[in-house]
């Protein structure tokens, strides 16, 4: 359950019918790294608000951080291998590369290059401008869900100091998905060894008048094989029988394990329901704020100030870029 919500997150984000999708490679490659960006951001705001914590509320928001931050570079990465195939890696370095050295010397040759090559629909002045364009063009729900999440985190960490029987941070985040119970597993059923050993007796044909009579000692030897091979088979039907009740066994264990776990996540999701429900309010408004704030901070230092999110300009940005949406 700790990465269910989230998971989900990214999923309603590749389905959103309003989010409207960039055309072109140039304009591809500008909104992944906008994108990256942003995931970057918010992955580093939530860290903030783990540091004061308590330590097992903090290793909470960290995992769901980390978890978000995956569930996105992921997500950006299938779309630029859909987009770009082998050469995805390359690509997305290289455009970072020169994004970034533009930036720093304010090409604005490039800036109007891009900007057409994007269809950005307008011709910015200013490197700032066009990421305020990308991101109303392109990025507006992954904002919206970046502020959300903050805002949920930011909910949850202080109602849990008022009120230490909060459910975890997974659970409520996931207080909306609406929890599907797993099929029972059916035990197989157990065979009757001596009612399985049983065969329709094959009729019986006298031999011809003039057949030789049997050897008595072949006869002997016939009959003590048999009698081996009879005992061969109880031993063989005993020890089937005791491993299908063992496993008939072992499926009820985890089936009601199972079960056990799945109405505890039912309880806790009803009580974050329940809690989150007297925060409905300040949790919208914490959200609003957290995507003002995400879009004047990204919108401002997509580029510019590359070094606090990728540690570098240039080539090294490119590099470094590439290294954590594609890793080796």
């Amino acid at each position: 359950m700790k990465t269910f919500a989230l998971l989900l997150l990214g999923t309603a984000l590749l389905a959103s019918p309003a989010w409207a999708q960039p055309s072109t490679d140039a304009a591809v490659l500008l909104s992944a790294y906008a994108r990256f960006t942003l995931a970057r951001e918010v992955q580093a705001q939530a860290l903030n608000l783990a540091k004061p914590l308590p330590e097992a509320d903090a290793k909470q928001i960290v995992e769901q951080a980390n978890t978000w931050m995956s569930t996105e570079t992921a997500q950006l990465r299938a779309g630029l291998d859909e987009r770009f195939g082998q050469s995805a890696r390359d690509r997305f370095s290289g455009f970072v590369a020169e994004y970034t050295s533009a930036e720093k010397t304010n090409d604005l040759h490039y800036l109007g290059r891009l900007a057409g090559d994007a269809k950005l629909g307008s011709t910015p002045l200013e490197f700032s401008e066009m990421r305020r364009l990308v991101l109303d063009k392109w990025l507006t729900v992954p904002f919206e869900k970046g502020g959300r999440l903050l805002g949920e985190m930011q909910t949850w960490a202080e109602v849990r100091a008022k009120n230490p029987q909060t459910p975890p941070l997974s659970a409520w985040l996931a207080r909306e998905q609406t929890t599907v119970a797993a099929a029972p597993v059916a035990p197989p059923k157990p065979v009757n060894p001596l009612a399985a050993a049983e065969a329709a007796v094959p009729e019986w044909v006298p031999p011809p008048a003039d057949s030789t009579p049997a050897n008595p000692m072949d006869a002997f030897a016939l009959s003590r094989k048999e009698k081996r091979d009879s005992a061969l088979q109880d031993a063989q039907a005993g020890m089937q029988q005791m491993a299908m009740e063992r496993q008939s066994a072992e499926q009820e264990f985890a089936a009601k394990k199972m079960a056990d776990a799945q109405a505890d996540a039912e309880a806790m999701r009803a009580q974050a329901q329940k809690m989150a429900a007297v925060e409905k309010e300040a949790i919208d408004q914490r959200a609003n704020s957290w995507s003002g704030r995400l879009k004047n901070i990204v919108s401002a230092t997509v580029g510019a100030a590359t070094g606090a999110f990728t540690g570098g300009i240039g080539t090294e940005a490119g590099r470094q870029a590439a290294d954590a949406l594609f890793p080796r």
